[in-house]
């Protein structure tokens, strides 16, 4: 009788430590999917170039009307303008949208733009960002080159699953005769 427990009793041990290691085997995989899903994962590039053409960016602008408010402003000139093109990859693979407003407004102190700027990247990427500038001109490409900036943006829109959401990133908007180039260097997370 001893036997035939002690039998029964290594069974019994043997399914019980089965079990354990299934359920710490299935606690670690879902630990290390769920840390790749929030950004953690080493995988990820800290730096993603994007790009889009001036010339669709261009093309698509709309004008909104503008009008001074008062008769004794001081702006002379102004226009609103916004556009949207797509952005790609460094394979020349289309992987989202750039959206900018540019608020132009003259006086006798020059050229003045307010820039509204949105990325979205199918990753998961989406940042916004405003731009102040200066310019030499209302003609459309020297609109268009403001957005040449240097700035830290952050994501905080968080849509469905998300590997950015919390990232802060050193982007650097640099442009040349055809198009207008997106870096971001990632440099940390904040939340």
């Amino acid at each position: 009788m001893l036997i035939k427990q002690g039998a029964g009793l290594r069974l019994l041990n043997s399914i019980k430590n089965s079990c354990t290691a299934f359920f710490l085997f299935l606690f670690m995989g879902f630990f290390c999917y769920s840390n790749s899903l929030h950004g953690v994962s080493h995988t990820e590039p800290t730096t993603v170039t994007y790009y889009l053409s001036i010339f669709d960016f261009a093309d698509s602008f709309i004008q909104i009307p503008t009008s001074n408010v008062s008769g004794d402003s001081l702006t002379t000139n102004s226009s609103y303008l916004a556009g949207r093109a797509p952005i790609y990859d460094a394979n020349n693979v289309k992987v989202g949208t750039c959206s900018a407003s540019f608020l132009n407004m003259e006086n006798e102190d020059g050229i003045f733009t307010d820039i509204s700027n949105s990325l979205s990247a199918v990753g998961g990427l989406v940042v916004t960002w405003f731009t102040p500038s200066k310019l030499a001109n209302l003609e459309l490409d020297s609109i268009i080159n403001s957005m040449v900036t240097e700035c830290i943006v952050v994501q905080t829109t968080k849509i469905g699953v998300d590997p950015f959401y919390g990232q802060t990133f050193n982007l650097i908007v640099s442009s040349d005769d055809e198009k207008v180039y997106f870096q971001f260097v990632r440099t940390g997370t904040i939340y």
